[in-house]
């Protein structure tokens, strides 16, 4: 795994894809990651916790989000939910035909020009609703593909930057290169932990990652991520702990090794933490679901 994310959404000819998760046990959790799509997030049933590029968001029934692309986000429940992710590519929305609307409205998202703002909470509430009812439409016409779903999906997608735009609620982008600096610098923080998370990695090793001194790094991280470095790793360790605990049959002595605890007892502390369960109870739960 990788700090970008390499799965393919929808296909190379329609390259979109809604992924429904219904969460019964309050486990369901991504750990921080970011790709090129776009990735608008509904709420229907429960409560989300959010950290969008360092920040951290409540999605509550009924609430949406927009995640722009290459924005760093993880996702965790609260206890049980149903929610909606509607992943896909900006250039999904481009016309053909260059024409006024292309310019004016089209490719200011599609060159990320322009962000779509966070949470739902943040529009007016005729603006919410009338987004709600589009983004409930396009989920339920791409699970049940009526007759031409593929054009109304599009359609859906158009209505909701309309009504953004009539609202106002796009923000201008503005690329510097001391922007640019730190995302690189970040990506290439992040990619060696997750290459090397078994290891016993230090602070000291992590900050040489970004050539910057122990005591500005951490300081750099928490501002870019929300989470120091050492939280954001022991987070990811413990990812890659529940996928082994719900695929194979290691001990807990074992898994906590391979992802880089060394004591078992913080292993299961840390586990908790992130999971509200102990490794043998989240076990357990996830196999007998």
């Amino acid at each position: 795994m990788n700090l970008r994310e390499n799965r393919t959404h929808g296909t190379s000819f329609y390259p979109l894809h809604v992924y429904s998760h219904h969460d019964k046990d309050g486990f369901y959790s991504v750990a921080p990651h970011w790709h090129e799509e776009l990735e608008w997030i509904y709420a229907q049933t429960g409560v989300l916790d959010l950290r969008i590029q360092g920040k951290s968001y409540t999605l509550r029934e009924g609430e949406f989000c927009f995640i722009n692309a290459e924005e760093l986000h993880e996702i965790r429940s609260e206890g049980a939910s149903l929610h909606h992710a509607i992943v896909f590519r900006g250039d999904f929305l481009d016309f053909e035909r260059y024409d006024t609307c292309e310019h004016q409205f089209i490719r200011p998202i599609t060159n990320r020009m322009l962000a779509f703002p966070t949470l739902s909470k943040d529009l007016s509430p005729d603006t919410r609703e009338n987004i709600a009812a589009c983004l409930r439409e396009l989920i339920a016409c791409y699970h049940d593909k009526p007759q031409c779903y593929t054009l109304h999906i599009k359609i859906q997608i158009l209505q909701v930057l309309e009504l953004l735009y009539q609202a106002q609620a796009f923000t201008d982008v503005a690329h510097s290169s001391r922007q640019a600096e730190t995302w690189t610098k970040l990506k290439r923080v992040i990619s060696y932990m997750q290459d090397n998370y078994a290891q016993p990695l230090t602070l000291q090793e992590l900050a040489q990652q970004a050539y910057l001194s122990p005591p500005y790094f951490c300081h750099f991280f928490h501002k870019a991520t929300g989470m120091s470095p050492i939280a954001f790793l022991n987070c990811y360790r413990i990812q890659r702990a529940a996928q082994m605990l719900a695929e194979q049959d290691t001990s807990i002595a074992q898994i906590a090794m391979e992802v880089g605890f060394d004591n078992q007892s913080y292993f299961i502390r840390k586990f908790r933490e992130y999971k509200r369960v102990s490794p043998r109870e989240y076990r357990r739960q996830v196999r007998q679901a």
